[in-house]
């Protein structure tokens, strides 16, 4: 299973360095939250930068609106920290894969019924090894 690198806080004066260093350690997965500043900047450059070498994808995702700056942007795939089906429609609907967050089991298998690609613990830290 491959691990995604969570750049939270980037700027996009950092990207290039970032995403160069993060490509020679083996990752192909890159993920900058929203709540970082000016994202969709960076996301761009990223995609840009990485495009073949690495999967850019965006995290924190909540509101319908993100989704299709996500993909103009050049993101690939969006991860929320909750099951939003509107932001997994959007999603779908925009060619992006789609990896929301669940807890419970029935928040596991709603968002499997609702379409979602991968499926993201959150909190994480409230599951323990044995839950997983």
């Amino acid at each position: 299973m491959p691990l995604i690198a969570i750049l939270r806080g980037l700027r996009p004066s950092e990207a290039v360095a970032v995403a160069d260093a993060l490509v020679t350690a083996g990752f192909k997965l890159i993920e900058v939250p929203l709540n970082s500043p000016e994202p969709f900047k960076s996301i761009e450059i990223l995609a840009k930068h990485l495009a073949g070498d690495c999967v850019v994808g965006v995290g924190t995702v909540l509101r319908v609106e993100d989704v299709s700056s996500v993909t103009s942007a050049g993101g690939q795939f969006i991860v929320a920290p909750n099951l939003n089906r509107k932001v997994g429609d959007a999603a779908k609907k925009n060619g992006l894969t789609w990896c929301p967050g669940v807890l419970t089991p029935s928040e596991a298998f709603e968002a499997v019924d609702q379409g979602a690609d991968l499926l993201k613990i959150f909190p994480a830290e409230l599951v323990s090894p044995a839950g997983v």
